[in-house]
């Protein structure tokens, strides 16, 4: 699945972020999601997610890599993965990384597929802030698909925008642990196998 916009002209902008005590300062061209700066879901998942203390971590639709890097540097520790469906996500996430000096793994492909392939499991905690465009499907996948690759007391974290009860409903169904955090329209919903 693509829901990501393809030729769209533009130069690439620098956004700055600074959250948590981590500055990080990302290249973002236009076409990707959240390209003007950072959206209200990734601002909620940044201040309230859990950063593990050690282990495997991975951003799922890491777009042009904030999250992900976020958790690299806030923890170094963490051996951090993102995945992308789109190229110039993986592309750009790779540069942004370079440029804050971080070692992180940035694949292309569409959720757990190139993870599964490449034999990478027993996650820490995987997160995720889907664009709405991506649909239901996509999400719901993304949440069904943690558990089997979660290592035992690993987290799912997921931002879902206004309407997203079902997620709700889900995550009560597939984890022991569910928590719950509203802000400005998002739910960031986080569960523990």
């Amino acid at each position: 699945m693509h829901y990501y916009k393809k030729g769209k002209g533009g130069r690439p902008r620098d956004i700055y972020v600074t959250i948590r005590g981590v500055d990080l300062v990302l290249q973002v061209p236009p076409g990707l999601f959240s390209s003007k700066g950072l959206d209200k879901g990734t601002e909620l998942l940044l201040e309230f997610m859990e950063v593990p203390e050690e282990g495997k971590v991975l951003d799922v639709g890491c777009g042009y890599g904030v999250v992900g890097l976020f958790m690299k540097k806030y923890n170094p520790k963490l051996e951090v993965y993102m995945v992308d469906v789109n190229p110039q996500a993986v592309k750009i996430s790779k540069l942004n990384a370079q440029r804050n000096s971080l070692e992180v793994n940035v694949i292309q492909g569409d959720t757990y597929e190139p993870l599964d392939r490449l034999g990478v499991k027993d996650f820490t905690t995987i997160v995720s802030n889907p664009p709405l465009a991506a649909g239901k499907e996509t999400v719901e996948r993304i949440i069904r698909g943690a558990p089997e690759r979660l290592r035992k007391g690993g987290s799912l974290q997921v931002v879902l925008a206004k309407g997203g009860e079902w997620g709700e409903a889900l995550f009560k169904e597939l984890f022991k642990d569910v928590e719950r955090k509203r802000k400005k329209g998002y739910t960031l919903l986080r569960g523990w196998i």
